[in-house]
């Protein structure tokens, strides 16, 4: 049994610095996947890259929302999610995504204000209700934030890995 202090350890730390690691192997997943093949789906697997990082992204942007950041209005993360929340088809047409380096370039931007955010606002934000819509699976803002930052972005890293198998795309050594 520890003797230290319950309140020296830095949980909010350790789960951002896990999303971080995550993040990392996202990012390389969909590195050196060419543009034209972003939305591939070879045999039977439909979420390509375009879509899990536009998926990924509206989730971030939702929770950036509940955080009141005002990088994405409410209306901005509805709009998202309704588009590529959960739910939704992925789709073989390249022009209903957007290109390949703006779904990078808003994926480090919105995960890198969601560090901040989180860092910043957990302590007076996570104890509060969820929206209506999540409450039967999350009751407070902090699970929601739990859930995206720590259990959601992996259950995706592996999708991409499975797409890149199929589509014949090889392990960076």
């Amino acid at each position: 049994m520890s003797t230290r202090p319950r309140d020296s350890y830095d949980t909010i730390g350790a789960i951002l610095s896990i999303h971080a690691m995550v993040n990392g192997f996202l990012l390389d997943a969909v590195e050196d996947v060419p543009e034209s093949r972003m939305t591939e789906q070879p045999g039977a697997i439909v979420n390509h890259p375009a879509w899990t990082l536009s998926h990924l992204n509206a989730y971030a942007g939702t929770l950036l929302s509940m955080l009141d950041d005002p990088s994405v209005p409410t209306p901005t993360a509805d709009a998202e999610m309704e588009r590529y929340g959960y739910g939704t088809t992925p789709v073989v047409d390249r022009a209903a995504y957007a290109t390949k380096r703006d779904l990078i370039d808003r994926f480090r931007d919105r995960n890198a204000r969601l560090a901040a955010a989180v860092a910043d606002k957990h302590a007076d934000y996570f104890p509060r209700p969820s929206p209506e819509k999540y409450r039967p699976s999350s009751p407070t803002i902090g699970h929601i934030a739990i859930a995206l930052l720590v259990a959601h972005p992996p259950h995706h890293l592996g999708q991409l890995k499975q797409w890149r198998r199929a589509a014949g795309i090889v392990e960076k050594a």
